[in-house]
Formats: C-alpha cells, sequence, structure tokens
C-alpha cells in the first residue's frame, strides 16, 4: 500500500520576489513616459512662449503703425512687421498715400500685393473696392469689372456690395450700355435699399433717364477782320462828308411826240 504523497514545503526565500506585471510595465516604458511627459510639457511652454511671442510682436506692429505718418513709415511697418495684420494695414495706408502723390501705378500694385498675401486680413473686401475704384479712375475699366463682379457674388462682402453694384452701372454707362447701367442701379434699389448708395442709385436713374434738350447749331463764327490797309479791306460804314446820296426816284422818260405834218405846197 502506497503512501500519500506528501505536500513538499517551498522555502519562503525561494518564492519569486520579482516584480509584477504592472510594475514590469513601468520599468520597460519609464523612460519613454518620462520623455513623453517632458514632451508635453516642452510643448505647453512653446505654446505659451509662442502666443506670448506673437501677442507682443502684434502690439509692437500695432505700436509702430500708430507712429507710422508718411510712405516710408509705411513702408518699414510692412517689411519689418511681415505676416501681422498691423502690416497689411500698413500696405493699405501706403497705397492711398501713393496715391495722393500721383504714383497711382505704385498703388495699385501695393494693393494687389495687400489682396494676394494678406486674404484673411479683415480689410480685404475695402481694399478690393478701393483696387477696383482706382482701375475705373485709371481707364483700366475691364479689371475693374472682374474685381467688382467678385465683390457682388461674395457673401462676406455683402455690405460693400452696393458700392460695386454702382460702380458696375457707371462702366456700363461710359460704354454706352444704357441697359446693362439701368439694371444695376435697380439692383442697388431692389437688394439693399437700406444702404446709402441706394440714394446714389436712384439720383443715377434720374440722369439715365433724362432726355437731353436738342441741341441747336450755333450761327457761323463771323470770319477774322483783314489787316488795315490790306487788301479786301471792308468798305467804311462812315459816309464821307462829300458824298452823294444816290436818288431812288424811278427816272421817267419823256412823253413821245407825235409827228408833225407839214403845210402842202400851194397849187399854181
Amino acid at each position: 500500500m502506497s503512501a500519500d504523497p506528501k505536500e513538499t514545503a517551498v522555502p519562503l526565500a525561494e518564492i519569486s520576489q520579482g516584480p509584477n506585471a504592472f510594475e514590469a510595465f513601468l520599468d520597460r516604458n519609464q523612460k519613454g513616459l518620462v520623455a513623453f511627459a517632458a514632451a508635453l510639457a516642452l510643448g505647453a511652454a512653446g505654446v505659451v512662449v509662442y502666443r506670448g511671442i506673437a501677442q507682443g510682436t502684434r502690439e509692437a506692429a500695432g505700436a509702430a503703425l500708430v507712429k507710422a505718418e508718411s510712405s516710408a513709415a509705411y513702408q518699414a511697418v510692412a517689411d519689418g512687421h511681415a505676416d501681422t495684420s498691423a502690416a497689411g494695414s500698413a500696405l493699405v495706408l501706403l497705397a492711398n498715400q501713393q496715391w495722393i502723390v500721383n504714383e497711382k501705378d505704385n498703388s495699385v500694385a501695393t494693393l494687389q500685393k495687400f489682396i494676394s498675401t494678406y486674404p484673411e486680413h479683415p480689410a480685404i473686401y475695402s481694399a478690393k473696392a478701393n483696387l477696383g475704384s482706382k482701375l475705373m479712375a485709371l481707364g483700366k475699366t475691364g479689371d475693374a469689372t472682374k474685381i467688382l463682379e467678385e465683390l457682388v457674388s461674395t457673401p462676406e462682402a455683402k455690405y460693400i456690395a452696393p458700392f460695386a453694384l454702382v460702380s458696375l452701372g457707371d462702366i456700363a454707362k461710359t460704354g454706352g450700355d444704357l441697359a446693362k447701367a439701368e439694371e444695376s442701379y435697380k439692383k442697388v434699389q431692389s437688394d439693399y435699399p437700406d444702404s446709402p448708395f441706394s440714394q446714389t442709385a436712384s439720383q443715377r436713374l434720374l440722369v439715365l433717364k433724362a432726355k437731353s434738350p436738342l441741341e441747336i447749331e450755333p450761327p457761323p463764327a463771323p470770319p477774322a477782320p483783314p489787316a488795315p490797309g490790306g487788301a479786301g479791306a471792308p468798305p467804311s460804314l462812315t459816309p464821307a462828308p462829300t458824298s452823294v446820296v444816290p436818288s431812288l426816284e424811278v427816272p421817267v422818260e419823256p412823253p413821245v411826240q407825235a409827228p408833225v405834218e407839214e403845210p402842202a405846197a400851194p397849187k399854181p
């Protein structure tokens, strides 16, 4: 008869005292976790620093813009504080200053640079309207029409659309397309009745429909008087003292007398 197996006692010292699974995970990944936490901290600090720098840059650009009063100063703000709203505003102010001093082509180029560089600037639609009006003044109606039509079709530019429509009407009128001009003016009245440009459109319509008075040809200009004593001098209108006024009486012919018969000779 076999004896029951006896449980073999395991000494306490031989029980595994190693780390459990969680502790092993921490041990294996501790360096990575620390690095990740450090990266998060650095990232958060970087965001704070970036925001502080950006705010300081914006404040410095704004302060420089406030002090600017000349074309050179506006250009300095635009160059020294690029990618800020203040730099974009400086370009708009520079364009207006250039226009005032008759640098009209430079003014147009500056506005075009602003529009392409700062498409998200709060003044983007006003600048486009400004550019359209300047192109009109330079006779570049084709380029102006393209910009103004873009403003009319852009919902975000609704506040400037009445101005654009009036300008489009003026371009059409100048080009002789009175029907298109009338359409633009009437659209301002119907779609933007509360806009100040609605009254402008009404005045344009009155002028458009008014009939011009009949033109009367002026009399021909009198010929220039010849030089004194020259050939072809007109006769003097002052009669000489010895001049004789010609008679206005019609000469009457004397009456015809009947022939007188001779007396007959006496008979012998």
